[in-house]
């Protein structure tokens, strides 16, 4: 198959998002220097975490803005290490669009909670006293101020097309021309092996518990055993830069078989007839998925 027969800057573009994040984190000096002592080690560095009760709002704050990087790995293919990563075209709309929102949450949440920021500190320390006692330590000089906290919380999310051989102004060589079709080949087999593996993991795990006879320890599977793997599907077909029809038949079968097993739930957990016919046809299914994964 040639994967080169559709050019990779028609089917995606590259999406970057940048995350600034304040640090909620404190040496421990004291602590510090008990370990260095008993371990002959003065390398080592001891921090402690601040803002330690989850229902605190800065918590609160802090994870939802985690949830903006969650979506945009989970809906977004590799392209670099670090960097800017491949976003369908077909996708752009629903992925700005959710993008915008969960960013919006977090502004939502630190114009509501940033006046009453110093509280927080000070109910922290008090959590912090109540819980560690002398061994807390945690003063309000170790947080970062709420102007602090607000001007190091923030994202930025640039679109830009894919890199193409015509954008270049002059004649590459030979060499450096192959180099460059090769990147972009590489990429779009990263991109394939990244969309495969959203239907093949989940699938495998689902396999694995199936395996387990029932009544056996570990025969017990919950709902999301089957429900990962239909949003795996769901996100491969999103996510999918590549027309392989013989990928496309076994998602369709694949599609089918956990709709029969999720319709049968309560028969997977007590018929061992219904869960070895399930296993056989799941497992046919992630063997030929597998050999759609290309240098792994």
């Amino acid at each position: 198959m040639d994967m080169r027969a559709t050019p990779l800057c028609a089917k995606a573009m590259l999406v970057k998002l940048t995350i600034r994040r304040a640090n909620l984190s404190r040496r421990d000096a004291a602590a510090e220097t008990l370990i260095q002592q008993t371990l002959d080690d003065a390398s080592l560095i001891v921090s402690s975490k601040l803002f330690r009760d989850k229902a605190n709002p800065v918590n609160r704050i802090m994870s939802t803005a985690a949830e903006v990087y969650t979506y945009h790995k989970k809906h977004t293919l590799p392209w670099a290490d670090k960097g800017p990563r491949l976003l369908p075209n077909g996708l752009y709309f629903e992925y700005r669009d959710a993008m915008r929102h969960r960013i919006a949450q977090v502004d939502a949440m630190l114009n509501e909670h940033m006046p009453h920021y110093d509280s927080y500190v000070s109910t922290d320390i008090a959590c912090r006293s109540k819980s560690l006692g002398a061994a807390s330590r945690a003063q309000v000089g170790d947080y970062p101020s709420a102007e602090q906290f607000r001007e190091r919380m923030g994202f930025d999310l640039r679109f830009s097309p894919l890199p193409d051989s015509q954008h270049f102004l002059f004649d590459l060589s030979a060499e450096d021309q192959a180099g460059f079709e090769q990147a972009l080949t590489d990429a779009r087999i990263g991109a394939r092996n990244d969309a495969v593996r959203r239907m093949l993991e989940p699938t495998q795990h689902l396999v694995s518990r199936l395996n387990v006879p029932i009544g056996e320890n570990g025969s017990i599977f919950r709902d999301s055993a089957l429900t990962n793997v239909v949003e795996g599907i769901d996100l491969a077909r999103k996510l999918t830069l590549d027309e392989d029809p013989d990928i496309t038949a076994v998602t369709e079968e694949l599609a089918k078989a956990v709709r029969k097993c999720v319709d049968g739930k309560e028969l997977l957990r007590e018929s061992p007839a219904t869960r070895e016919a399930a296993v056989k046809k799941l497992e046919q299914l992630a063997s030929q998925m597998s050999a759609f994964m290309v240098g792994v």
